[in-house]
């Protein structure tokens, strides 16, 4: 099939399949919006060398994705719940261990590192939203010098963000005087008794969804309060709720997210054939990115509907309205940037200096212990792409509740019952089916209603030379996306037998090259092993409690200091067993290598 003759058919098909607007109309024109001073002190703080210019950072950190969470000037200009301090003040937002930065032209309100201005592509309404640096930033703190990593996974504990998120906004709606002082902040010139009236009602709309969100992905009464905490999050969760309970506008239809993981740091997610903890997404080049990114936003407040279509439209058989408020260009910018990231050095003009002997000793031990899961992709090849390890989680040990959920979690799937699943292929929705299939239907559908805009969108990355210049590459674009639903679909069949069973026989962890390892911690995919010292342990003789939260770094058991932080992980609830989600056991390899040996291995690990 030529590649005009494919265009042509996929483009058919999403016309025959899928309807609605462009999820990037630019029609209306945005809300102006002025330079606002940041509320509280930003710290300063020290960049190392991963690739990028100071510009592609910012670029990183505050470009649009289509995440909408609240209007951007409210977002300004609300109070927390508690106090009159604004919620975006840098104590508040460091608390939550989101980064705060000064306010510039592309942060206009002063908001921290991540939460980017959004102008709604119909209404030209300016949002504010979460962008991928909001998760995958971090600085480490090491005797005064704050060092920041891009692509770095974040100690922030967005449950808590969002838990206060909702308070503060049932407070001022409910407080005469804190609305009132929102109010005026919010309409400025325009404030009189009609728009403040109207302002009352739509922060009321705006409440009632927010609280929806947090009672759909809110985990049962027997778990902790502080279960999810910090550096963690369980995204598969919130995407599948945001396919099952809010795109199928059912909020009865949802799964509880308890399988919370360390976010992963970014580099080398580009070049990896599969992404995802277990392993569960092809990366397919140019579409398998698309749909990874556009998932990602789902999750993170997207905005994701799946409608019938009108009954007319049904008799030419376009099936469903796919809408949401995804921006795919800004999505193949971010992926470019990532595309170019190196994993950052272990910074000898802060850190202690690496003993170079213990780290020759330790090279020759990991090829043998630890090379066969975790491949050593020196500096200068780190831009090429690599197969990851897929390992049974029956031999790694490690908690499976992550992997179970995503697989095996069941959701009604109401109006797409008896649809393929992918769309163009696929096996038949059933009355209950896989939950995670529901918004991967989603995405697909987004992908094909703008099949140019998607290619477009998904070929930038793969147009951007390493120094960020746009270069000539003809890509075989045959079938590709056919492809990759079709490995998706693979996936997600061989997960449905599996889960037949209540069991995950044949469900995998990822293992990546360890680059960068040095400023990844916590460890193991759910977070659960404060540093690698004590991931050399054998699983039994690991600490069971540890304190997270605290940015200072420890060089000698890499990872950061545990006597003290925000909140304390445990591994066992109050009766003394291992909480399923939390299971610091498993991943034994190495374990039974003496003391000093162990060092060795840590020491070169350093040098990754």
């Amino acid at each position: 099939m030529s590649k005009l003759r494919l265009a042509a058919a996929l483009s058919a098909v999403g016309l025959m399949t899928v309807v609605g607007c462009s999820t990037n109309q630019h029609n209306a024109q945005p809300d102006p919006i002025s330079i606002t001073p940041e509320q509280g002190e930003v710290p300063k703080r020290t960049w190392l060398d991963q690739g990028w210019s100071q510009q592609i950072s910012e670029n990183f950190w505050f470009t649009n994705q289509g995440s909408q969470i609240i209007p951007y000037n409210w977002f300004v200009w609300l109070e927390q719940a508690d106090n009159t301090q604004l919620f975006r003040h840098t104590e508040h937002m460091e608390s939550l261990r989101y980064l705060p930065v000064k306010a510039s032209a592309r942060n206009p309100g002063g908001l921290p590192i991540g939460f980017a201005l959004h102008s709604n592509q119909t209404t030209g309404e300016n949002w504010v939203g979460m962008t991928c640096a909001a998760c995958h930033t971090n600085q480490l703190d090491y005797k005064g010098t704050k060092i920041l990593i891009d692509g770095a996974p974040t100690l922030a504990n967005f449950v808590l963000f969002f838990d206060r998120l909702v308070a503060a906004l049932n407070k001022t709606l409910n407080d005469d005087e804190k609305f009132e002082r929102f109010a005026r902040n919010v309409l400025g010139s325009s404030y009189d008794t009609t728009s403040k009236n109207k302002l009352k009602e739509r922060l009321q709309s705006v409440a009632l969804q927010t609280a929806q969100r947090q009672v759909v992905n809110s985990l049962p009464e027997d778990y902790p309060q502080d279960f999810t905490s910090y550096a963690r999050l369980d995204a598969f969760g919130n995407i599948q709720n945001a396919g099952t309970a809010f795109a199928l506008n059912d909020l009865s239809n949802k799964n509880t997210p308890t399988g919370p993981v360390s976010y992963p740091f970014l580099w080398g997610t580009h070049q990896s054939d599969v992404v995802q903890w277990n392993a569960s997404a092809p990366n397919t080049p140019i579409v398998g990115p698309l749909v990874r990114n556009i998932g990602e936003v789902v999750g993170v407040f997207g905005e994701l509907e799946i409608k019938e279509a009108p009954f007319w439209q049904r008799l030419w058989g376009k099936h469903f309205r796919y809408s949401s408020t995804v921006d795919m260009i800004g999505l193949g910018n971010l992926e470019s940037w990532v595309k170019t990231l190196k994993s950052p050095q272990w910074p000898l003009q802060y850190f202690p200096a690496i003993d170079t002997q213990k780290a020759a000793q330790g090279e020759l031990i990991y090829q043998q212990q630890c090379a066969s899961c975790h491949q050593v992709i020196p500096r200068d090849k780190e831009h090429l792409d690599y197969v990851a390890n897929q390992t049974l989680i029956s031999e790694l040990g490690t908690d499976p509740v992550t992997a179970y959920n995503a697989s095996c979690h069941m959701a009604k799937t109401l109006i797409l019952e008896g649809t393929k699943e992918r769309i163009v292929i696929g096996s038949t929705f059933q009355e209950v089916d896989n939950a995670i299939d529901i918004p991967v239907n989603g995405v697909v559908g987004l992908v094909l209603k703008d099949l140019p805009l998607a290619l477009k969108a998904g070929n930038i990355p793969e147009r951007t030379d390493a120094d960020g210049s746009k270069i000539s590459v003809v890509k075989e674009l045959e079938n590709l996306i056919v492809q990759h639903l079709k490995k998706r679909g693979e996936k997600a069949d061989e997960a449905e037998t599996d889960c037949a069973d209540g069991t995950l026989d044949g469900g995998v962890y990822k293992g990546r090259p360890l680059n960068g390892i040095w400023a990844t911690a916590p460890y193991l995919h759910n977070g659960s092993v404060p540093n690698l010292y004590e991931l050399m342990k054998k699983p039994e003789q690991r600490v069971t409690e540890f304190w997270v939260g605290s940015r200072e770094f420890d060089p000698v058991n890499v990872g950061y200091v545990t006597h003290e932080g925000l909140n304390k992980f445990k591994v066992n609830n109050n009766s003394g067993q291992i909480m399923p989600g939390n299971s610091n056991r498993g991943h034994s390899y190495g374990t039974d290598l003496n003391e000093e040996q162990k060092w060795q291995v840590i020491e070169y690990m350093k040098t990754l």
